[in-house]
């Protein structure tokens, strides 16, 4: 990706980033005045047993009343002249579904289940037949809607909200702060996958053309994300070619024809299979990227193996259904009937449960690795940070006074003779706690979002996990300083060890620094005399042969006639080295000392075998030279 195509890229994505969030912020208003609130009965039913009235008028009409239609609804099927045709449930306190029949030109009935309340889209008014339970006279009276909260539209509505924040809020931060090349496709491909469709603004054709539009690429664009991260070599152009074929086919199709999911399904095989690749890099360099990006989005990817698993799952579970008809071995199972459905209802529902667990894994995930920077190198300032977190703090805070307050009203309100003052000591109570639970809450964002001693940590891993698996024998100390100052943010790395020959310590090997190899050591502090970590906070001596010049010495063997310690300079942020930091390494030098010892015993090993080699190879020429001096003897003698 070339610097040019890169800003050009850039531009087209704010340019779409701010074109969507117009349209859906608009469609999402038009959907809450629309949809949010409905016309509905100005009471409850209960059964045909009008209930819950929020008018007295119509309560004082409508009392033992039975409804028996609402405008063409029958709602009653009590036949007072001879019997009950049908049977209702007599308990007054069931809140299930109501069952009625459409009336038309035709003496078709249709039986449907409604939820209550009852809703009348774009009606101000309704006709109500009712009968009274004593006269048994039927009357009509015309009965104004009222709107009322419709929670499965408030839902939807909360839904749509969720994914525009996770959506705009996100390809914000990559756009604005992300100088890193290949998330400008995560942009796109945040926008295309949680953009909510604006079907409510655009027409029909419009709406079709955007939701088949996203349909093949969004997979993609996750495909090539992760090919640049992974440094793949793919032929990426052609893919893009084939799903902009697969788009013009699918869409016609959807003209002259009817809809197909399969371009749904290309950008999940597409996907499904970066997240193939990208487990398959990690396992071969265990790179830390790689993880975070994994953990970022292995959300989806239990949404989309959950979503495969629910599709195989109705399946057989169809399968089953016809091969049991077939066969007669429904007639067999008898009672069992139904332990397989609840056997076969459990096997839908895991997999729906997954699909949920993993989208909201992925929202939660991703934008946690992004705030931090940890999974896409985005470097987040802090005050935005900050402000996102105090926004977060005051609105929960807010809450809990709300609703304690209300709490304390209600119960004691009516003791303190004022609703208003049985409030105040919970305002009081919490704004005494305010500033302790603010820092803590700071104290834990401090800590959260301190991504450089993520970076020290989680690499620090990556290098011991990778020197357990090496098992290098040659070069074992240049493999350790070279990977050491490579792989963390240190300035400088040293191996040290004792020589017996110098009488001092030296420096076996050294990275970062000017000091010559083999040197001796200062300890003027006698920091190397004992078996402990030194952990400097302070500056630091300059003199770089001096061991106090470095800010963190571990000791790795400490043994009688054999001493080695690791020293580590300062980290390049300029920031002190942790506790965490310290077990970090302490699990490192344990490592270390494995193969060091390792090393160590084989040299040894090497050096007595070599020794009695030699001893051998002198014991022999000693003898060989008294053979020839007794011949010489001999050939004198005669």
């Amino acid at each position: 990706m070339t610097e040019l195509f890169f800003l050009r890229l850039k531009k087209v994505a704010w340019i779409l980033f701010f074109v969507l969030l117009l349209l859906n912020l608009a469609d999402l208003s038009i959907k809450t005045n629309n949809d949010l609130f409905l016309n509905s009965l100005p009471f409850r039913l209960n059964e045909d047993v009008p209930k819950k009235f929020k008018d007295k008028e119509l309560e004082n009409i409508l009392r033992n009343c039975i409804i028996t239609y609402i405008d063409t609804m029958q709602i009653s099927f009590r036949d007072n002249s001879t019997s009950e045709l049908n049977e209702v449930n007599e308990d007054e306190d069931s809140q299930g579904g109501l069952t009625f029949t459409f009336f038309e030109d035709t003496d078709a009935e249709f039986q449907y289940d409604i939820p209550l309340p009852l809703y009348f889209e774009d009606q101000d008014s309704v006709k109500i037949t009712y009968q009274d339970t004593l006269s048994q006279k039927i009357n009509e009276i015309f009965v104004k809607t009222v709107p009322r909260l419709s929670y499965n539209a408030l839902i939807n509505v909360i839904i749509v909200i969720i994914l525009i924040i996770f959506a705009y809020f996100n390809s914000y931060l990559l756009l604005k702060f992300s100088k890193v090349k290949e998330n400008v496709l995560i942009v796109f491909f945040l926008l295309l996958l949680m953009s909510p469709n604006p079907d409510t603004i655009l027409s029909k054709h419009l709406s079709d053309f955007w939701s088949l539009f996203v349909s093949p690429f969004w997979g993609i664009l996750f495909y090539h994300f992760v090919i640049l991260k992974t440094k793949t070599k793919k032929n990426v152009k052609k893919l893009y070619l084939n799903s902009s074929i697969i788009f013009g086919i699918f869409y016609l199709l959807s003209i002259f024809w009817f809809k197909l999911a399969v371009a749904q399904i290309w950008s999940v095989f597409w996907v499904l299979k970066s997240f193939l690749l990208l487990r398959k890099e990690y396992r071969k360099t265990h790179a830390i990227e790689l993880k975070r990006l994994w953990a970022a989005f292995s959300g989806i990817g239990i949404s989309l193996i959950s979503i495969i698993s629910l599709f195989v799952v109705i399946i057989l579970l169809i399968l089953i259904a016809g091969v049991s008809s077939l066969t007669g071995l429904s007639s067999l199972i008898g009672d069992s009937s139904n332990v397989f459905e609840i056997i076969g209802a459990i096997a839908v529902l895991i997999p729906i449960l997954g699909i949920f667990i993993g989208f909201l894994w992925f929202l939660g995930s991703f934008s946690w690795s992004l705030l931090t920077g940890t999974a896409l190198d985005v470097k987040i300032r802090s005050t935005l940070i900050y402000s996102i977190i105090g926004i977060l703090f005051i609105t929960f805070f807010g809450l809990i006074d709300y609703s304690l307050g209300e709490l304390l009203q209600f119960v004691f309100g009516k003791f303190v003779g004022s609703e208003f003052v049985a409030g105040i000591p919970v305002t009081i109570g919490l704004i005494a706690f305010f500033n302790p639970v603010r820092n803590k809450v700071e104290k834990i964002v401090d800590n959260k979002l301190n991504t450089s001693e993520l970076d020290f940590l989680e690499k620090a891993d990556t290098f011991t996990q990778n020197l357990s698996e090496e098992g290098v024998l040659e070069g074992f100390e240049e493999y350790i300083c070279e990977n050491l100052i490579q792989r963390l943010p240190v300035q400088k790395v040293a191996l040290v060890s004792y020589d017996r020959n110098l009488k001092n310590f030296k420096f076996n090997e050294v990275r970062g620094s000017d000091v010559k190899e083999n040197s001796r050591v200062e300890d003027v502090n006698l920091i190397l005399s004992t078996n402990k970590i030194y952990r400097k906070y302070n500056s630091l001596t300059d003199n770089p042969q001096e061991i106090s010049s470095f800010s963190l010495i571990l000791p790795i063997i400490f043994e009688e006639g054999m001493k080695w310690f690791l020293a580590l300079g300062k980290k390049k942020d300029e920031s002190d080295y942790s506790k965490k930091d310290v077990k970090a390494f302490e699990k490192l030098t344990e490592r270390i000392k494995l193969s060091l010892k390792f090393i160590l015993a084989y040299e040894d090993i090497v050096s007595q075998k070599y020794l009695k080699e030699l001893s051998k190879k002198d014991k022999l020429i000693k003898e060989k030279n008294l053979q020839i001096k007794e011949l010489k003897k001999l050939l004198k003698n005669r």
